[in-house]
């Protein structure tokens, strides 16, 4: 389309130049020098074409700032369609393909912002910090494996302020009642007084060797 808008400028300017120069040279007295009558009429040419173009500009301007608006969205789609080719991340080819992408995202997202908020509760920045054992939701929901039957659960809800509360809570077999955690000391209790269960267990146990 910029093409056309460009083929629209060029036959301006010939007609304007057209314009001129029949305008100047019919109507320039005969009687005067020829070399005069034919800088003349280059003149009133030159006019022509600055008539014609600025009107022309003045009735495109609008076309040429939607255009140029479409061409500026489709480079952009164009180019991060190249960045998401480049990290791997196809583009979709339908409505299916991008809502599985969204929800890989959403899971991965979650994963992240639990391992990033994990300093509430764990400054060590060693264990709780790493997205790679966060298993995210599509609802926003993570959770962290930490021994058989025993899961950390992350969740962030908003205030009566609008501000972003950061919730983990421990999630057992055995008890369905979530554990708040507001500190790593708080899963170290918990894993320590189930391994004494355990072993108390083991120990009343009978043999049966």
């Amino acid at each position: 389309m910029q093409g056309l808008l460009d083929g629209t400028d060029m036959v301006t300017m010939l007609a304007g130049a057209v314009s001129g120069a029949v305008a100047g040279y019919t109507y320039y007295p005969a009687t005067y020098d020829a070399d005069l009558r034919l800088a003349a009429t280059g003149a009133v040419a030159l006019g022509g074409v600055f008539l014609f173009t600025t009107v022309a500009d003045a009735v495109l301007a609008p076309l040429r700032r939607r255009f140029t608006q479409a061409d500026v969205a489709e480079m952009r789609a164009a180019a991060e369609a190249r960045v998401a080719e480049v990290r791997g991340v196809a583009v979709p080819s339908g409505l299916s393909e991008a809502l599985d992408q969204v929800a890989a995202a959403s899971e991965d997202d979650a994963a992240h912002r639990a391992a990033q908020a994990a300093y509430c509760i764990d400054l060590s920045n060693q264990l709780l910090s790493n997205p790679g054992r966060w298993r995210g939701y599509t609802t926003g929901e993570a959770t962290y494996y930490l021994a058989p039957g025993t899961v950390l659960h992350y969740s962030r809800e908003e205030t009566e302020r609008g501000t972003p509360e950061h919730r983990y809570t421990l999630l057992t077999a055995d008890d369905p009642t979530p554990v708040p955690v507001t500190n790593v000391r708080d899963i170290f209790d918990d894993l320590t007084l189930r391994v004494r269960k355990t072993e108390v267990l083991d120990e009343t146990v009978p043999s049966m060797v």
